[in-house]
């Protein structure tokens, strides 16, 4: 059996670390394709003037998706099949190639998507009434709300129930009168549909955060755990004088003074804070490998110490790494809730944290809110935590059953 194999046998025998990365693949695609399940804008309709699909012409509208989370989503519901179809019939290096060749489409599209979107803007149109006074005809999503769209007659609703009519609202025809799986918030936004394209926020937040700050702990590591002598002091030093700023203030900081704070400032905050952790890890695996005899046979061959860093030594100190990545994301996911609770997180993002908050506010008649955004946290973080076990582990030989 090759390491690979070993690993994979290892972790399915967690039942609990495979469930929870079920779950976890479960919420990436609710996440991915949340406008199918989710949007007030029709797959199709009858009405004269509309495209031909109204739908698919706002999904890179930057008036109804302000963000770029969302144009990244919104184009990978039409590359994720072909991922798919590559991962399940491509084989050896023709897969690896392949998938190289997604990642570029992926990353590529998305770029030229975020440059000429301006172009797909249009003016505003309440489809539904749109359709309802035409008498036309047409294909919904099977929730017809908008994650940011709130209906302005309408207030706090309970779960599972018709919307609440403001005093002195204007009552919509009754075909139109929304229906609130979760209920609504103060400003008549479905909570479901908030919390379902707030995961591409979380999920978002979590995963580039950690990237970068993986990043930045392997590259320093590597370093001071080949070079040694000054450069491991020097590093060290820098290391323990990161450690000691802490996240939350800063990104508190950041966030007063820039004008229009974005998850992006809360991203690098966490990326370039969140590395000593990593870093410590693969130097002490560096200090640990640099003499083993595979390393010292590389020198010999007259390999350069960029390759035998990068190339042999860091594959083999990646399992800490990964075990360390899971969990950073849990905590990355945390920290951007508790700052969209506290009001300084992107105001146009649909964040878990912003309907806590607005639960906060709203007291007594807004329970729903903090239980379904609560529950939304706290299984998200749980399962990253479970899946973080299950591959510590797998990859530890000490703790293998």
């Amino acid at each position: 059996m090759t390491y690979g194999e070993i690993v994979r046998a290892q972790f399915a025998k967690h039942m609990g670390a495979v469930v929870a990365l079920w779950v976890l693949l479960a919420l990436f695609l609710l996440a991915t394709y949340a406008p199918v399940l989710a949007f007030d804008v029709p797959f199709w309709t009858s009405l004269e003037g509309a495209p031909a699909s109204p739908w698919l012409r706002s999904l890179f509208d930057p008036r109804v998706f302000p963000l770029d989370v969302d144009v990244f989503f919104n184009w990978l519901m039409a590359t994720l099949p072909l991922l798919w179809a590559l991962a399940r019939f491509a084989r050896g290096r023709l897969r690896s190639r392949l998938l190289l060749c997604w990642l570029l489409l992926q990353f590529g599209g998305f770029l030229v998507l975020s440059e000429v979107r301006a172009d797909w803007r249009q003016e505003y149109r309440d489809w539904p009434t749109a359709v309802h006074e035409a008498k036309a005809t047409a294909a919904w999503p099977p929730i017809v709300h908008h994650p940011s769209s709130g209906l302005s007659q309408f207030s706090l609703s309970r779960p599972l129930s018709d919307g609440t009519l403001l005093q002195g609202g204007e009552a919509p025809p009754r075909e139109l009168w929304p229906y609130y799986l979760l209920g609504a918030d103060h400003l008549g936004n479905d909570v479901f549909t908030r919390l379902l394209y707030g995961t591409r926020i979380s999920l978002t937040i979590g995963i580039l955060a950690v990237a970068i700050y993986v990043t930045i702990g392997i590259i320093l590591g590597a370093l001071a755990g080949y070079f040694g002598g000054w450069w491991d002091d020097f590093l060290m030093f820098v290391t323990q004088v990161v450690m000691t700023i802490p996240a939350l203030f800063l990104i508190l900081f950041i966030l007063a003074v820039v004008d229009k704070p974005t998850i992006y400032h809360i991203m690098l905050v966490i990326g370039g804070l969140g590395w000593p952790g990593v870093m410590r890890l693969v130097r002490g695996e560096f200090l640990r490998q640099r003499e083993i005899d595979y390393v010292n046979a590389a020198r010999a061959l007259g390999l350069g110490n960029r390759r035998i860093m990068f190339r042999h030594i860091v594959p083999n100190t990646m399992a800490p790494v990964l075990v360390a990545a899971t969990f950073g994301v849990a905590g990355a996911i945390l920290l951007e809730s508790t700052l969209s609770f506290i009001g300084l997180g992107d105001p146009a993002a649909p964040s878990w944290g912003r309907v806590l908050q607005g639960g906060f506010e709203s007291g007594k008649l807004g329970r729903h809110l903090v239980w379904s955004s609560g529950t939304a946290i706290f299984l998200t973080v749980l399962i990253l935590n479970m899946i973080g076990e299950g591959l510590r582990d797998a990859l530890d030989p000490k703790l293998r059953r």
